[in-house]
């Protein structure tokens, strides 16, 4: 069991039994119905019971492969984009839709090295752009464009 590949057999377990849970719960807390007549618990169950099948199948591919070694994770990108998402999320109550996509896309570029600034720059013109015609045109949300707390 130790040369097979260990984490999609712990993997496929926590799903299979994420799965079972979900389609007991979804069994004994509402009504199933039957197939012509699908009473609300019906398409929990089913994607419950799904999830457990398809955790099962990973758990048997790990179990029927030797294992390999872990690539390295690049911490660079995924911190670039984190930092850039949770940059977003404070900044857009505070400054504005405008300055926080800016501070986004600013971040996230960070992830690659070979990114040049005028890509970031017209990036960062067409993503406003689309963001305010999308939330404040179409949509109608009351998102602050700019918003200057100084």
């Amino acid at each position: 069991m130790l040369n097979r590949d260990i984490v999609d057999i712990i993997t496929g377990m926590a799903l299979a039994a994420l799965g079972l849970i979900i389609a007991a719960y979804a069994s004994t807390h509402y009504n199933l119905g039957t197939l012509q007549r699908m009473g609300p618990g019906m398409v929990p169950m089913g994607i419950g019971l799904i999830t457990a099948l398809l955790g099962i199948m990973l758990s048997i591919g790990g179990a029927s492969r030797p294992r390999f070694p872990m690539p390295s994770i690049e911490w660079r990108p995924l911190g670039a984009i984190l930092g850039g998402v949770l940059v977003f999320s404070l900044a857009v109550p505070r400054v504005g839709l405008v300055p926080a996509i800016f501070l986004l896309t600013l971040i996230t570029s960070l992830a690659d090295k070979q990114l040049r600034i005028k890509t970031v720059l017209a990036l960062i013109a067409f993503l406003t752009l689309v963001a305010i015609l999308i939330f404040r045109l179409a949509l109608g949300m009351n998102i602050p464009i700019f918003r200057w707390a100084f």
